[in-house]
């Protein structure tokens, strides 16, 4: 992984954050895509990215990053539901829980007892596993 480019990426999504408006971001997550590739790259981005970097930064990179890659972040996903089937780190679920995505979306079974699950062992995301499991059963599959 090319730590220059991803601090640079990482540095300006978190300038943006503050801004709330990304629009530079995008051509540089453009950029890490063009120079990584997109294969495993959520396990790579999560190898690679020091945890100095507030977990909210990262999954702005990971939400920006649903959007622009070839599957519409179907990987990513894939990967994410794994960090939360894990349910062990802390930092790996916020980053997906703050996504704008149900997780395990058609199996709406699965993600309650997962969520249930990482709720009882993280309060600091028991709300929003309890707002994605209360919201989720609103929505028509």
């Amino acid at each position: 992984m090319n730590q220059e480019l991803l601090t640079q990426t990482l540095r300006t999504v978190q300038r943006e954050r503050e801004a709330m408006l990304f629009d530079v971001s995008f051509a540089w997550v453009q950029r890490l895509i063009t120079e990584e590739g997109e294969e495993q790259l959520t396990e790579r981005l999560d190898a690679a990215i020091p945890h100095t970097w507030p977990w909210e930064v990262v999954a702005d990179l990971v939400g920006i990053l649903v959007g622009m890659t070839r599957d519409n972040g179907a990987a990513i996903f894939r990967s994410a539901e794994g960090w939360l089937r894990e349910g062990t780190n802390l930092r790996r679920i916020q980053i997906v829980l703050a996504q704008h995505r149900y997780p395990f979306f058609h199996d709406p079974a699965a993600m309650e007892r997962i969520l249930s699950g990482i709720a009882q062992r993280f309060p600091a995301v028991a709300d929003r596993c309890a707002d994605l499991i209360t919201s989720r059963k609103r929505v028509k599959d």
